[in-house]
């Protein structure tokens, strides 16, 4: 009976033994994994984040183009500029937008591209052209605050543009480039800052 006991005492401490050393292992096991975890997901955040303003590149790129020819009253390089913006604005996907930013990437798209189109279409009349700035400039803006982007880029204010009520338009610049006033008045307006 003492010989049974004693190889039974003696599993139950190679198995406590045992026991005690896995909790020990797993104690550090679980510190580790969540910091892996959580790096992985901050990780794909940033990739989902970075990818998500990637895709205003091109519409920013031709937005400031077509607002610099306006700036140096070309309204033929402007209309192709704009041909330029209404391509981008219809070939952006929007894939990392939730349901309700997409709605309301969506309508704006659809504002943006008509009014890319009236720029297009008014070669001959930079007046209309620059009537269109007006809202095609708050559309930019709206999609800029939505989306994001990894450019800097700023909002730029003109008393005089609309009739004199006042006008936004955004700019990769810190400096005044008047696209309302042209080369009458390159430098009327001011920076409001930048959008975020």
């Amino acid at each position: 009976m003492k010989k049974v006991n004693l190889k039974v005492m003696s599993v139950l401490m190679a198995g406590g033994f045992f026991i005690l050393t896995s909790c020990a292992g797993s104690d550090s096991t679980p510190t580790e994994k969540p910091t892996e975890t959580t790096e992985q997901v901050n990780s794909s955040t940033q990739t989902e984040e970075v990818t998500k303003k990637d895709n205003l590149s091109s519409i920013l790129n031709s937005y400031f183009e077509m607002s610099e020819n306006l700036t140096n009253d070309s309204a033929d390089d402007a209309a192709k500029s704009s041909e330029k913006l209404s391509n981008a604005l219809k070939d952006f996907q929007g894939d990392q937008l939730s349901n309700k930013e997409y709605k309301e990437v969506d309508e704006i798209m659809n504002s943006s591209i008509e009014h890319a189109e009236h720029i297009t279409e008014n070669a001959g009349d930079i007046h209309h052209q620059r009537e269109h700035l007006v809202l095609l400039s708050v559309d930019i803006k709206d999609l800029i605050e939505i989306v994001g982007t990894d450019q800097k880029v700023y909002e730029a204010y003109c008393p005089m543009a609309n009739n004199n009520k006042g006008a936004i338009w955004v700019t990769n610049k810190n400096e005044v480039e008047n696209p309302y006033m042209g080369q009458s008045m390159p430098k009327c307006g001011k920076i409001n800052g930048e959008i975020k």
